[in-house]
C-alpha cells in the first residue's frame, strides 16, 4: 500500500499510477492475476454471484479474464460494459464475439448484443487506478462507474494491483465507495459505512 495521502488535484496522481502499473512485467501481472483468483475463489459470496459485470481490459490493467472464464464456465453470465450517451450500459459479451472502440481505445460490446439491467446483476469487477482507504475509488476521470454505482444493488468489488491500495484522498461528493478490493495480496472488504 502506498502509506501517502493523494492531494485534491487527481491528474498528477492517476499519471503517477499508471506509470507503475505499466512498470509491470507480463509474468508480474500474470502471477497476480493468478493469486487474486485463488484469493477469490475462498470468498463465498463470488460463488453465489449469477450476473457479474466484468471489464475488458485497457493498456496496463489488471486484467480480470480469469476471474470471467472461472465463472463463465461454472454457468454464471458475464457482462461488460458500453459507453452510450447517458452512461455506461451492460451488455453480454463472448470471447470471439465482435467489439467496438470507444473512447480512449476501449474496447466494447456492440449496441446489438444482449443487454442486461442493473437490477440483474449480482457483482461488480471494477477497473480503477486506485482504491483508497474505506473503499474509495480513483478512476479515469469521467464518473461512469459513480453513476452506475449510485443506482446499482450489487456488490462493488474493485480489482488491481496491490501497488494500487493507496491511503486516500480528498473524496468529492459524488463519489461512490466500492464495497472490497481484490489484488494479489488480499481479499479486502470494507465497511458498510459511508
Amino acid at each position: 500500500m502506498v502509506n501517502k495521502i493523494m492531494p485534491a488535484d487527481k491528474a498528477p496522481t492517476r499519471q503517477t499510477l499508471r506509470q507503475l502499473r505499466n512498470d509491470l512485467s507480463l509474468t508480474q501481472r500474470r502471477t497476480a492475476e493468478t493469486q487474486a483468483l485463488s484469493l477469490l475463489n475462498r470468498w463465498p459470496a463470488w460463488h453465489k454471484a449469477r450476473v457479474i459485470a466484468s471489464y475488458l481490459p485497457h493498456q496496463s490493467e489488471f486484467d480480470p479474464s480469469c476471474l470471467s472464464q472461472q465463472m463463465s464456465s461454472q454457468g454464471a453470465t458475464i457482462v461488460y460494459p458500453r459507453v452510450t450517451d447517458d452512461g455506461l450500459r451492460f451488455h453480454c459479451w463472448r470471447s470471439g464475439d465482435p467489439l467496438e472502440t470507444t473512447i480512449g481505445g476501449v474496447n466494447q460490446p456492440l449496441a446489438a448484443s444482449p443487454p442486461v439491467t442493473l437490477s440483474q446483476i449480482d457483482l461488480f469487477i471494477t477497473p480503477m487506478l486506485a482504491c483508497g482507504d474505506n473503499g474509495i475509488r480513483l478512476g479515469y476521470g469521467g464518473g461512469y462507474y459513480d453513476r452506475i454505482f449510485s443506482e446499482a444493488r450489487g456488490f462493488r468489488l474493485g480489482v488491481g494491483f496491490s501497488l494500487q491500495r493507496v491511503e486516500g484522498w480528498e473524496t468529492e461528493p459524488h463519489d461512490e465507495r466500492l464495497w472490497g478490493f481484490l489484488s494479489e495480496l488480499r481479499l479486502e472488504l470494507f465497511s458498510p459505512k459511508k
